[in-house]
């Protein structure tokens, strides 16, 4: 019957509807149910007939061509060692040869054979498209290729079975053995001698080697030292796969690594290259291990074909006391604007008061030095806008430009500076970044692929608070004199003050040492702190999403935002800021719709990395502050996509005793 169904579908319909109509019939005319009876009887005898006509026919054809060949020719066909069969099109096997019996072990005592059988769940039209594939039966792999017999109204199908399975366990044997380059960097070895003894450095170092060593050897891989702090690993594919499968165990093991009784606070970074060469290999790990590094350190990461990803992270960025590098940068970087005709400085779309502050630092730095600048910023769009008036009620009136006419500004010898962002993607105007000579990044945000290539300078320090925090550490050394005004001092502690939300997170020495500096340019924190100030309206909408969140997983906080307003961003960023003073409540996330995207904000204290959480969703930030946009139009879309992937973190970093 189903093979029947399959040929036969609209006459097995018509002849079931029949029988309703008989049975119809009977209740009022027996003897016409009985006429109609044999009407359908002869019907159906006749189609049958048919059909076993045809299959003789196709029968007589193949044993007509087999009686052109001589006895050599035909016994050659039938001792093909490719496996062949004649099929009809509703899967029935009609002929094999003995190549074909022998693969798929067909005896006398076995049943009239079905395609199906033997492919199991195989689709029958793959078959017979006319094109090859591959089919695996049990253990056997096969490439398949068919040819299409026409018979009057009926086809058949000569199919020619190669047996690949050799070759495809050569073929995966090749891939499993491919070598890939590891680099490892412990990412604070130098602040362990501020902690230990001379000689228990060393002893800590050891310890970490062969930590390194025996996890390395677990997995078949060879490891090799470079220094103290630096090591290379060459591990096979499946090695590689089995380490990714593990998480790279490794990073927890140095992090939670102590001697004599006291913690190390040693991390570890691992760059992975993963290419046809070893040469390329060794380069692209150089460049994941870079990778790595900028996105704060603790992690993996893995880069193959221009493409990369991520595996740990957990831990925040380690901050680096000694300012040697930042002097460089800012003496480096004097010298590229003092070179410039022109400076455009831009952050990232809906700029905040960390990408406005730093954007009119830079400025203030090339008009010290005299260099023409301007700050390319949406004001309709921006989340600075208090900010912006200030600039522009003061002494400022032609400081700011809007990113249609910044093109026009842009020369042969136009230096770009991107603040806060990464990303072409997310600045203000990303044509400037194509368009001008120079290009100029400086930024906090962990680093993520996509990032701007090609700069004269790329300042990124993922361990600071703040874009502001940067750029006020590079006004220090920039020139002997100061280079901000009372201002711009100002814009840059309001930009710290909102990263670290007023110094309570991601706030370290230098965090502060920076906000002393700007107080002693004038900076005011109670002035910075009035920017901050809502109207009512706005007070009441924050209140009102507040008001809807909900707790999930126990420590984590969903609100969904139903309300259509042009400061949605800004009522929906303070929300999530705010909906962390829950007791209990580690992450907080705020969904709201903004056009044809739902947009996330994530918030933390730092103990729930959202960035993590951001990244498998599509979007980034960092450690405690991070955001998405979802193409979905559908709200409980969005919000089942964001608990899956709070699910997918916590279930693998955190250690979760009970579940909600």
């Amino acid at each position: 019957m189903k093979s029947l169904w399959k040929k036969y579908d609209t006459s097995v319909i018509a002849v079931l509807v029949s029988v309703v109509f008989i049975l119809i019939t009977a209740f009022f005319n027996y003897y016409l149910a009985i006429a109609e009876i044999l009407i359908l009887g002869l019907l159906v005898w006749s189609k049958i007939a048919y059909s076993q006509n045809v299959r003789q026919k196709l029968l007589y054809n193949v044993q007509a061509v087999a009686d052109t060949l001589d006895f050599e020719q035909g016994k050659a066909f039938e001792k093909l060692k490719v496996a062949c069969a004649f099929v009809e099109e509703n899967g029935s096997i009609i002929w094999f040869n003995e190549s074909f019996k022998n693969t798929f072990c067909i005896d006398e005592t076995t049943p009239v054979l079905s395609l199906k059988q033997l492919l199991k769940k195989d689709n029958l039209s793959k078959i017979f498209e006319g094109k090859g594939f591959r089919v695996k039966v049990d253990s056997q792999c096969f490439a398949v290729y068919t040819s299409l017999v026409k018979l009057e109204e009926e086809n058949a199908y000569l199919l020619y079975l190669f047996d690949e399975t050799k070759l495809r366990l050569t073929e995966k044997e090749y891939y499993e053995s491919r070598p890939s380059i590891m680099l490892s960097v412990i990412d604070n070895s130098d602040e362990i001698y501020q902690r230990f003894k001379e000689s228990d450095c060393a002893a800590v170092f050891s310890k970490i080697e062969q930590m390194i060593d025996d996890w390395a050897s677990g997995y078949g891989g060879l490891c090799r030292k470079f220094s103290n702090a630096r090591m290379m690993i060459v591990v096979e594919e499946r090695g590689l796969q089995k380490m990714i499968a593990d998480n790279f165990s490794i990073l927890e093991k140095i992090r939670n690594l102590t001697y004599d009784g006291k913690p190390t606070e040693l991390t570890l970074s691992i760059g992975v290259g993963k290419e046809q060469s070893l040469n390329s290999s060794n380069d692209s790990a150089k460049q994941a291990l870079d990778m790595a590094q900028s996105r704060g350190g603790d992690q993996v990461a893995i880069k193959h074909e221009a493409q990369y990803k991520f595996y740990g992270g957990v831990s925040a960025g380690f901050e680096k006391k000694n300012k040697v590098r930042t002097r460089l940068i800012a003496k480096t970087i004097a010298g590229i604007i003092k070179d410039s005709d022109n400076v455009l400085v831009m952050g990232h779309r809906f700029s905040d008061f960390d990408a406005f502050g730093s954007a009119a630092g830079i400025y203030s730095i090339a008009r010290n030095f005299g260099v023409p600048a301007n700050v390319v910023v949406d004001k309709k769009t921006s989340l600075a806008k208090p900010l912006i008036e200030r600039f522009e009620d003061n002494k400022y009136p032609d400081m700011i430009i809007s990113p249609d006419k910044a093109p026009d500004k842009v020369g042969e010898n136009t230096l770009v500076v991107v603040v806060d962002t990464h990303k072409q993607s997310f600045t203000e105007c990303p044509e400037l970044v194509d368009k001008a000579g120079r290009v100029m990044v400086i930024d906090h945000h962990r680093k993520s692929v996509g990032f701007i290539e090609n700069t004269v300078v790329f300042y990124h320090m993922p361990n600071a608070s703040s874009a502001c925090e940067m750029v006020t550490e590079l006004a220090e050394y920039v020139d002997s004199k100061p280079v901000i005004d009372s201002l711009v001092a100002q814009a840059l502690l309001a930009g710290i003050m909102l990263d670290t939300r007023n110094f309570v997170i991601r706030s370290g020495v230098r965090t502060f040492e920076a906000a002393a500096y700007l107080k002693s340019r004038s900076a005011n924190t109670v002035e910075a702190k009035k920017l901050f100030s809502n109207d009512m309206e706005i007070f009441r909408r924050r209140n009102n999403v507040i008001d809807s969140a909900e707790r999930y997983r126990e420590f984590c906080a969903i609100s969904v935002a139903e309300m259509q307003t042009p400061d949605i961003r800004l009522v929906t960023s303070q929300a999530a800021d705010e909906m962390l003073n829950i007791e209990g409540i580690k992450a907080s996330f705020v969904l709201y719709k903004n056009g044809d995207e739902i947009n996330i904000s994530a918030r933390s204290f730092g103990e729930v990395n959202v960035q993590l959480i951001m990244e498998t969703l599509g979007g980034g930030g960092h450690q405690a502050m991070s955001a998405c946009q979802l193409s979905s139009s559908d709200m409980k879309t969005a919000r089942q996509k964001l608990e899956k992937a709070i699910d997918k973190y916590i279930d693998k970093y955190m250690n979760t005793d009970s579940e909600s």
